[in-house]
């Protein structure tokens, strides 16, 4: 009986030793893996262009986007289901990453009345009045321009608004990576994407159990 329980202590010891430190580096060496993947898949579209002559509706601009993350997003009220799917997918992705360091999502927006139709907009997707949310006013002709600068893949007939693609720009301002957030791998990709760069060591878990629900 001792012998059977001491035994059982080694192996207990011997598992301490060497088994769990084992584990956890099989652990992070596949967590560290599966980051430099996601990050490898990153492409280069070219440097953010200037929004300077773009004047806000809500929110600011930061003085430097450089060393933040930056999702751009495309609004034409007029587009209703481009708008709804953009709306819902902008505020899950506020309320997950609310708290984050170094994130922006700016969206340039088409409207006759820009101010109320950001408004209604904000108010419909519960969108607070934060720093890490902006609406920059553009004419036609502008809006086309900045879709066209940010290199969107929309088909020919397309247009920005209607297709609700948006633009991922790392801290560098180099344009990494484009997605379609009708499409349900683009949305899920986009959020694991920016959660595995971010730091958000608390709602990590939380993170990845709403993105399997998009």
């Amino acid at each position: 009986m001792a012998k059977t329980k001491k035994l059982f202590s080694s192996a207990i010891l011997l598992f301490i030793l060497v088994g769990l430190p084992a584990v956890s580096f099989i652990y992070l060496r596949s967590g560290a893996n599966y980051r430099r993947g996601a990050i490898a898949t990153m492409g280069d579209f070219g440097k953010m262009p200037d929004l300077g002559n773009l004047p806000p509706v809500r929110g600011e601009v930061p003085d430097d986007w450089r060393g933040a993350m930056t999702v751009v997003g495309w609004l034409d009220p007029t587009k209703a289901e481009g708008t709804k799917v953009y709306g819902h997918m902008l505020d899950s992705l506020y309320q997950q990453f609310q708290d984050s360091p170094n994130l922006y999502f700016t969206t340039i927006v088409l409207a006759e009345e820009p101010v109320t139709a950001v408004e209604a907009f904000a108010n419909t997707y519960h969108l607070p009045d934060s720093k890490m949310v902006s609406f920059l006013r553009a004419d036609e002709r502008d809006f086309a321009a900045t879709a066209e600068a940010f290199k969107l893949p929309l088909g020919t007939y397309d247009s920005p608004g209607v297709q609700p693609v948006v633009a991922l720009v790392d801290s560098s301002l180099t344009i990494v990576e484009h997605y379609d957030l009708a499409r349900r791998d683009d949305a899920i990709g986009l959020v694991q994407l920016i959660s595995l760069i971010i730091p958000l060591p608390a709602k990590q878990d939380i993170i990845l159990d709403r993105g399997k629900e998009l």
